[in-house]
């Protein structure tokens, strides 16, 4: 097992005394391999929270996490070696500027394995397979960064948290603010560094038109609390999501509409726009 929720809570600090509680009372197991899994909710709902925990950057206020073995709680354990554990649970957060900070992206990507011990000369050849990994080429690496457009940051934040070689790979709306192209290329990358590597994969984001066509399981969250954790088809087979602040696939909407208002009796569970198209064919009799 690689992640292991058991009763956890968190709870942030609201004033002088008060805290309010980001998630409560989670209970949940993440596969060390081969998972795909988009964590949804409202904004405010607990997701990136959640993710904080799955590698220790922040630790429950109740109940405890185990990470490969190693149990996170309210107290700290001096036998927890914690780097590693991030290591192991690599989290590419959702403004790539968080997360670069060098004058090239070769010594950005080359930093974390440079921490962890890595020699220089090891570290520049893991950087050399890591921005081939994201789809980028090796004379990015001699580029500044910043200098990047918003697509090109963002793997290479990813190539720098590859670099780390993390068994789960967690990724905080990894495709906010890109146009449909750029978030095709970009959910092709994470199925192919999955198809290459096999790692566990979580995705969180608001954009349901992904999880429904490239994820296998999600997860819901609504105030902080666990409210859904099964499959995409089932989910959106529901007819209870507005009440979770959830919409349907635009496929689901579209096709939906469609059969309302003309009284057609088609299968509106298209994952994606091609399927639909050709529903939609078939209807109008093309």
């Amino acid at each position: 097992m690689g992640i292991q929720f058991r009763q956890v809570s968190y709870h942030y600090p609201s004033g002088s005394i008060n805290f309010y509680p980001a998630i409560s009372d989670i209970s949940l197991s993440i596969a060390a391999k081969g998972e795909f899994i988009a964590i949804v909710g409202h904004t405010g709902s607990g997701k990136s929270t959640l993710a904080q925990h799955m590698n220790a950057l922040i630790f429950p206020t109740s109940g405890e996490v185990e990470i490969f073995g190693s149990v996170v709680s309210k107290r700290r354990d001096k036998k927890v070696k914690y780097n590693d554990l991030r290591q192991k649970v690599g989290l590419v957060f959702q403004f790539p500027e968080y997360q670069l900070f060098e004058e090239t992206v070769e010594k950005d990507i080359m930093f974390g394995p440079i921490n962890f011990k890595v020699p220089v000369e090891e570290a520049r050849e893991i950087a050399k397979k890591a921005i081939v990994m994201v789809g980028l080429d090796e004379s990015y690496l001699r580029r500044n960064p910043f200098n990047l457009s918003g697509g090109e940051k963002r793997r290479v934040a990813i190539a720098g948290i590859l670099a780390l070689d993390p068994e789960i790979l967690v990724l905080d709306e990894p495709t906010s603010g890109l146009d449909p192209q750029g978030k095709k290329q970009m959910m092709e990358l994470f199925k192919d560094i999955q198809d290459k590597t096999g790692k566990t994969i979580i995705l969180i984001t608001h954009d349901m038109d992904l999880v429904y066509e490239h994820t296998s399981r999600v997860i819901v969250l609504n105030d902080g609390l666990l409210v859904y954790d099964g499959s995409p088809d089932a989910l959106f087979k529901r007819d209870d999501l507005a009440k979770y602040h959830l919409n349907y696939p635009e496929t689901i909407r579209v096709l939906s509409a469609i059969k309302e208002r003309f009284g057609v009796d088609i299968d509106v569970y298209q994952k994606d726009a091609i399927s639909a198209a050709n529903v939609i064919r078939l209807v109008m009799g093309q």
